[in-house]
């Protein structure tokens, strides 16, 4: 288990007391494999690979596999230098007493073989689940978080009115307007030669794919009201100054199958269900009773009247950072 003595700049894993480096040595004294491989060296100890290994142990999985990147290592490994210089500093001003050790060691010994324990009975319990009939009952439950809301895809072209009245803005998007509408027309074209946004310039004034609500309320409104493609909405205002709108898609809200989101709610259900597991092998492990299980009610009570109300303390949760 880690415990957050120091942080160095810019590292993101916590530096281990001088007990949890204890226990580190006692770990790398019984990996020679792994340890002779040093990255650094003193006269009184060195930085393994062994060390580097346990270190990142739990740290989340690189995208595409490997050991992670290389900033992630050396920052890894400029920690256990720190954590070593500072434990062996530490390890003379003796501030633990022997039973404070053999507790912490116990504790930090117990923590480490419950994450791994919890990790394979989560493993377990995820790979016995029937996710079909999981995604299946989810998708009854909820039917209206898997639809598609209704859509539209649009060409813009925008005048400012930055640096001109409104008035001027509409009359020259009014212009451009009766041009758009002009048999054999390019309204691509307008808008490369004459939109004032830049963006849109580049593309031809394209917009895929828009939902309601993603755009300003007037740009909004226009935009839904239309529904033939290629029919032109009025020239619409905003803060941004006048638009004109061209449809190029209406697509009407759609309830998506069963067959078409199965894999999803697959996906987002695993990682609530694991957290579930986790959470009811915790809970559990705090209501069973073992054989000969005595609740010593006096020293209870005696330490329920040295207590008062308050928040809560802090509750079995195998995390470090809890």
């Amino acid at each position: 288990i880690m415990f957050k003595l120091v942080r160095l700049s810019c590292r993101v894993y916590p530096i281990w007391s001088a007990l949890g480096f204890t226990i580190m040595l006692t770990i790398t004294a019984t990996a020679e494999d792994s340890s002779s491989i040093a990255y650094y060296s003193t006269s009184q100890f060195s930085v393994t690979e062994f060390d580097r290994e346990m270190y990142l142990r739990n740290a989340p999985p690189e995208a595409g596999g490997g050991i992670g990147s290389r900033a992630r290592n050396l920052s890894a490994l400029s920690d256990l230098y720190a954590i070593k210089l500072l434990a062996l500093e530490a390890k003379s001003l003796d501030l633990l007493s022997e039973a404070e050790k053999k507790w912490l060691i116990e504790y930090a010994i117990s923590i480490e073989l419950i994450e791994r324990y919890l990790r394979k009975m989560v493993e377990d319990k995820l790979a016995a689940t029937d996710w079909e009939a999981e995604a299946r009952e989810q998708y009854i439950a909820s039917p209206e978080d898997y639809r598609m809301p209704e859509s539209v895809s649009l060409r813009t072209l925008l005048i400012r009115t930055e640096d001109r009245s409104e008035s001027e803005a509409m009359r020259i998007a009014v212009d451009l307007l009766d041009q758009a509408k002009q048999p054999g027309s390019d309204f691509t074209k307008l808008v490369t030669e004459h939109t004032e946004d830049a963006s849109a310039a580049v593309n031809g004034g394209l917009m895929s794919g828009i939902i309601r609500g993603q755009t300003v309320p007037p740009f909004d409104e226009a935009a839904f009201a239309l529904r033939t493609p290629g029919e032109f909405s009025e020239p619409v205002v905003s803060q941004f100054g006048v638009h004109l709108i061209q449809l190029v898609e209406y697509s009407p809200a759609e309830q998506l199958t069963y067959e078409q989101v199965a894999q999803r709610i697959i996906n987002e259900l695993k990682p609530i269900r694991a957290a579930q597991y986790r959470r009811g092998l915790q809970e559990e492990a705090r209501e069973r009773k073992l054989e000969g299980f005595v609740e010593h009610t006096e020293a209870l009570d005696g330490l329920m009247s040295r207590t008062s109300d308050g928040a809560l303390g802090r509750k079995f949760s195998i995390d470090p950072e809890f």
